[in-house]
C-alpha cells in the first residue's frame, strides 16, 4: 500500500501557494515569517505594519502587549497574525494549514513522545543486537555478528563456532519509511506499517490544488 507524505520541499511549495493566494484575495499582504513576537514590525512610529500585513511564525511564541489577545497568549508554530489596524494591534488568525493530528516526520526519534503519539521514520535503518544464548552450526550461513572491537558490529566470517566467541543476532530497530505509534505503557515505538511504501507528495500535486 502506498502512502504519502509532505516533506520540505513539499512544504516550502504549498507555503508559496498560500502566499499566491493571500496576494489575490487583497485582504491580506503576506510579508514574510518570524519566529518571535519582536520579529514583528511596530504598531507605530517608523516602519509600523500596515492593515493586513501577515507573517506566519515559525515556532512557538507568546503574544506581547502589541496583540488584540493581550500579553501571554500562545502563538503556535504555523499561526499566522495580521496587523488590524483598528485596533492598532496584531491579531492571531490560526495556523495556516492544521498541523493538528497530522503524522509528523523526521530522521529521528522524538525525544518526548506521548501515548499514541504517530511518527514517520526517516532517518536511516537503525538495528539492536542481542547474543546467541547457545550457538551451534554455522555461524556466517546463519547471519550472526560479532563485536568489531570499537564498540559496533559486524557481520562474522566463522564458519564454524569459535570458542570464548559472543555472536549476534541483528534485530531492526526503527526501519526508514515505516510508521510507528508510541505505547507509553511499554515505553516503546511500535511499527504501524512496515509493508507500506512511503512517497512524498509532489510540487505538481500540491500545485494542483490551487488550480
Amino acid at each position: 500500500m502506498e502512502k504519502k507524505y509532505l516533506d520540505y520541499e513539499g512544504l516550502q511549495e504549498l507555503v508559496t501557494q498560500i502566499k499566491a493566494n493571500f496576494a489575490k484575495t487583497g485582504a491580506f499582504s503576506y510579508k514574510g515569517e518570524v519566529a518571535t513576537a519582536s520579529g514583528l514590525p511596530p504598531v507605530s512610529g517608523t516602519g509600523h505594519a500596515e492593515n493586513g500585513d501577515v507573517y506566519m511564525f515559525t515556532a512557538d511564541a507568546t503574544t506581547t502587549a502589541d496583540f488584540v489577545e493581550g500579553a501571554g497568549a500562545k502563538i503556535n508554530r504555523y499561526d499566522e497574525v495580521v496587523f488590524n489596524a483598528t485596533e492598532g494591534k496584531w491579531e492571531i488568525l490560526g495556523p495556516v494549514f492544521d498541523v493538528a493530528n497530522k503524522l509528523t516526520f523526521g530522521a529521528s526519534m522524538p525525544a518526548t513522545p506521548a501515548n499514541g503519539d504517530t511518527f514517520l521514520y526517516m532517518g536511516s535503518t537503525t538495528y539492536t543486537y542481542s547474543a546467541v544464548s547457545d550457538p551451534t552450526g554455522n555461524p556466517q550461513a546463519q547471519g550472526w555478528y560479532v563485536e568489531d572491537g570499537s564498540g559496533g558490529y559486524i557481520a562474522t566470517t566463522d564458519t564454524t563456532v569459535q570458542s570464548g566467541t559472543t555472536y549476534y543476532i541483528r534485530n531492526e530497530q526503527y526501519v526508514h519509511g515505516v510508521i510507528y505509534v508510541y505505547n507509553a505503557s511499554g515505553s516503546e515505538w511500535v511499527a504501524q506499517s512496515s509493508g507500506d511504501t512511503m512517497v512524498a507528495i509532489t510540487t505538481a500535486e500540491i500545485d494542483a490544488m490551487f488550480e
